[in-house]
């Protein structure tokens, strides 16, 4: 029996240390990799984003240390109230935009947490 049992635990062993190393994405990077909602990898390079990078817009690695919660959820939201010329699309708001398909803000004031959640713990 104890030798069935080291064994089976022996075999497990490798499966678990992988298991452990992957880190669960969380819902608000699942938003921002996501071509269909936040797709925020077009334009930004994203900490844990491999093979795709993109120089358009400012990295998001060491956001938290930068920005606040509240300045975060400015960007994502509205990022023109912070700065007028900038061309990161608003998320939480089709208020001023012209040309809209539906009068729905692309993310949820839950999702656009979610992000702001993921963006504070790059720091």
């Amino acid at each position: 029996m104890k030798q069935t049992l080291f064994t089976v635990i022996s075999l497990c062993l490798p499966f678990l240390a992988f298991a452990q190393g992957m880190a669960p994405k969380s819902a608000g990077f699942e938003i921002m990799t996501n071509r269909q909602s936040g797709n925020c990898m077009a334009c930004h390079d994203l900490p844990g984003v491999s093979g795709f990078t993109s120089n358009f817009a400012p990295p998001l690695q060491g956001v938290g240390s930068k920005w606040t919660v509240a300045e975060l959820t400015q960007w994502v939201s509205d990022a023109r109230k912070i700065n007028p010329n900038t061309l990161m699309p608003p998320f939480g708001t089709t208020q001023g935009l012209t040309k809209v398909i539906s009068d729905r803000a692309v993310l949820s004031p839950d999702q656009i947490s979610q992000v702001v959640e993921t963006l504070i713990s790059w720091r």
